[in-house]
């Protein structure tokens, strides 16, 4: 669960130091507006980034949860490694296309996969604890 809970840390942290370079780019070429009550309107592109980034704080911290309550608790099993391994593969394919293509069907049936691999796991942490 560790590996992968650190490479979900290392997308969001890619997201992260990615989403200010074409922010300033925006703002230098002036193409940023301005809404009525003063906040900032990116371009497309722009904007999809700074939404693949705030996604990676959805989702993903369920995960983190998850990770944290069975390894806590030593309910890990190799089901969940692999799992945990399922969901975050999948998240980088979600963050992949959420800032190239953006094709909303495609990312939509990797976000549905990824939550399945996600419930999958709460699942088995939930029957383990209540189990006991």
């Amino acid at each position: 669960l560790v590996v992968a809970m650190l490479a979900q840390v290392l997308l969001t942290v890619l997201l992260l130091f990615a989403l200010p370079i074409p922010r300033f780019a925006a703002l230098r070429a002036r193409q940023v507006k301005l809404q009525e009550d003063g906040r900032p309107v990116f371009p497309k592109r722009v904007t999809q980034l700074g939404d693949a980034v705030n996604n990676q704080f959805q989702m993903p911290m369920l995960f983190f949860v998850a990770g944290l309550l069975a390894m806590q608790l030593g309910l890990v099993t190799m089901l969940m490694a692999i799992l945990a391994g399922v969901f975050v593969a999948l998240r980088w394919v979600h963050a992949a296309i959420f800032v190239t293509t953006n094709f909303v069907p495609l990312r939509f049936a990797v976000f549905v996969a990824s939550a399945a691999a996600l419930l999958a796991l709460w699942v088995i942490v939930a029957i383990r604890v209540i189990g006991g």
